[in-house]
């Protein structure tokens, strides 16, 4: 593979060389042909030249300064053929469409290849590509591999031969230290489970859930309930129509709390049969068990959640019941001798009715309330007591999970045990070895690093020459046909229809309108003045001055003359020189020639290259 590889960079190397003779060749023909029109088409002397342009204003004479007069042409390019890179495939010309004599703008198609010898080219491009690729990849991994392996070993052998005492001392601390942590690991999980096994026979759970108090909170509650309602023997109905208005209430307020809910637990201890007096005889026994159950009453609010209060439920502080309807604190009428009225006996009968209705519906309140809360008692405590039941079936899922664990942390501590007897053994035979190592081990790292650098760069090389070469096929002829990069005039075409297209031979030459230059022949006394990249100004009659640059001196003499040497300096024009012409006859000034201010023409130009007097003049003849 290397020697192929070799192989085609010296065909490639054959095949520029010849290119590039063929291109001199070509241009050497055509500068001739240049020089001999330029010959011809002097029809005067250097005098005569010099009498028709002459100097222009401000030129002195400077010692400096070289003036020569010569003709223009116009630059010649060689086109070749860049795909050289094929082995395989062979480029076929299928139609030209330029031939000699013909004018091209840059962009024109000018030849077009046989689709299936594009197809062909590609394919093995591609081909050539991808398996590059996959080379270099493959590469990529196997040259990560080998550099982690050869490290690796390096870095294992140095270290072991350096620090094998200290590694031999660390292995035998850490081998205590591992043995230490599986026996303090085994005592942990010991200590562990005999404190939850106590924990479970001695039913603590029981006391953290609070069982007792809640059972005994709840049956206070209910004892209080039921006493409250045979008391003020209220009936299931009343209490389920209380509940219903209740919850119309609320869904008509928006989702309010209950009256019964809302009221004070001071309100409660009031429920002794006192409240309303409605005068029957039940009522008036009420008020002697008022008196006698005042602690009582007191002591089972004392145990009810405390709740929102609305105090518009509260008859006490009732909002809706105006002053003047209480019969407690109503103005009635008197007669004169003291006695009541009888025009207001029947709205007094009403008002007592009305308030008798509402103690009864204030005692259905109360009760409900004492219900709602030995409901609530009754909620807290089953849930603690499922709860608590609960935990009790965890914990002896847990129990068994822990005495799990104590045994698997026994069996690792009686592993480190035997563990360390034998890594104790070990470690000492691996301090003998690792001090033979390392010896070698620096020039096998570096002799592995050397030999995995040359052969993936060469891969890279490959890879990348590869994906190159198809990148320039695709851009110059990926279509099918080839481009003329700038406008010109063919002057020579080589490439044939029906015929294969090598790579790196000549198309065509053709002529650049956008290069124009000067040639003229400068004595051999002033030739030393001048050297090449050096500017100077180029006078055209009828188009003003333009500025130059010296592109070529050729070392060889263009006079047959002893007397008389002169040698050939070619000048390119810069700027835009679109408008100009073959075969114009133009003075050229080398060096600092000075103009009527003092500066020279090469520093004080115009538009297109031109100088500002010049410019000047040629508006003047237009006028």
């Amino acid at each position: 593979m290397e020697h192929q590889s070799e192989t085609l960079v010296k065909r490639r190397k054959w095949k520029n060389r010849l290119s590039i003779a063929a291109v001199i060749a070509v241009t050497a023909a055509i500068a001739m042909i240049s020089i001999g029109n330029y010959i011809n088409t002097r029809t005067t002397d250097t005098g005569q030249a010099e009498d028709e342009f002459a100097p222009p204003e401000g030129f002195g004479g400077d010692k400096g300064a070289v003036m020569a007069t010569g003709t223009t042409s116009v630059g010649v390019n060689a086109v070749t053929f860049d795909i050289d890179f094929l082995e395989d495939a062979n480029l076929y010309v299928e139609e030209v469409y330029l031939s000699n004599g013909d004018s091209v703008q840059a962009g024109d198609k000018y030849l077009k290849f046989t689709d299936a010898s594009i197809a062909d080219a590609r394919t093995e491009l591609e081909e050539a590509a991808l398996s590059a690729e996959l080379a270099y990849r493959s590469g990529i991994l196997s040259d990560g591999e080998s550099k982690l392996q050869a490290k690796y070993e390096y870095d294992a052998a140095m270290l072991e031969a350096q620090y094998a005492q200290q590694v031999y001392e660390d292995t035998l601390a850490q081998l205590e230290a591992d043995y230490a942590q599986a026996k303090k690991e085994y005592d942990a999980a010991q200590q562990e489970y005999d404190d939850y096994l106590e924990k479970v026979q001695n039913n603590s759970f029981y006391e953290e859930y609070d069982i007792e108090n809640l059972k005994k909170a709840y049956e206070e509650a209910y004892d209080l309930y039921i006493d409250r309602k045979e008391y003020y023997e209220v009936s299931d109905d009343e209490l389920k129509n209380n509940s219903n208005n209740n919850n119309n209430n609320g869904n008509n307020s928006g989702g309010g709390s209950n009256s019964a809910e809302s009221m004070e637990p001071a309100a409660l201890m009031t429920l002794s049969g006192s409240a309303g007096g409605t005068g029957d005889g039940k009522e008036s026994e009420s008020q002697k068990t008022e008196t006698e159950e005042p602690t009582k009453t007191e002591d089972t609010a004392q145990t009810e959640p405390t709740t929102d209060t609305d105090t518009t439920d509260n008859p006490e502080t009732d909002t809706d019941t105006d002053a003047t309807d209480n019969p407690e604190t109503e103005q009635k009428p008197s007669a004169p001798n003291g006695g009541e009225r009888p025009k207001g006996f029947g709205d007094a009968a009403r008002q007592e009715e009305q308030n008798a209705k509402k103690d009864r519906e204030w005692i259905v309140k109360t009760v409900s309330l004492l219900e709602q809360e030995t409901q609530d008692a009754k909620t807290a405590y089953t849930t603690a007591l499922e709860e608590y039941e609960n935990e009790i079936s965890s914990a002896e899922l847990n129990l068994q999970k822990l005495l799990n664990q104590l045994e698997t942390a026994r069996e690792d501590y009686t592993d480190a045990d035997v563990s360390y007897q034998k890594q104790t053994l070990s470690a000492k035979t691996a301090y003998e070895l690792s001090v033979a190592k390392g010896q070698t081990a620096q020039n096998d790292y570096q002799t592995q690093l050397t030999g995995l650098a040359d052969s993936l760069e060469k891969l890279q090389d490959e890879k990348e020459e590869a994906a190159g070469n198809l990148a320039l096929f695709e851009e110059l002829v990926g279509d099918g046909y080839l481009y003329t990069q700038e406008g010109g005039t063919v002057l020579m075409l080589m490439a044939q229809e029906g015929r294969s297209l090598a790579g790196g031979s000549m198309i065509f030459a053709y002529s650049n309108p956008k290069q124009l230059s000067v040639s003229v022949s400068v004595s051999q006394n002033d030739i030393a003045k001048l050297s090449v990249g050096e500017t100077a100004t180029v006078l055209l009659e009828e188009h003003g001055s333009y500025s130059g640059i010296i592109e070529t001196i050729n070392p060889v003499s263009a006079s047959n003359s002893r007397t008389s040497v002169t040698y050939t300096v070619t000048v390119n024009l810069q700027g835009d020189v679109s408008g100009l012409e073959a075969n114009l006859t133009a003075n050229v000034i080398f060096g600092e020639a000075a103009n009527r201010d003092g500066e020279p023409f090469n520093k004080k130009e115009g538009e297109h290259g031109r100088s500002g007097k010049a410019d000047q003049k040629a508006n003047d003849r237009k006028n």
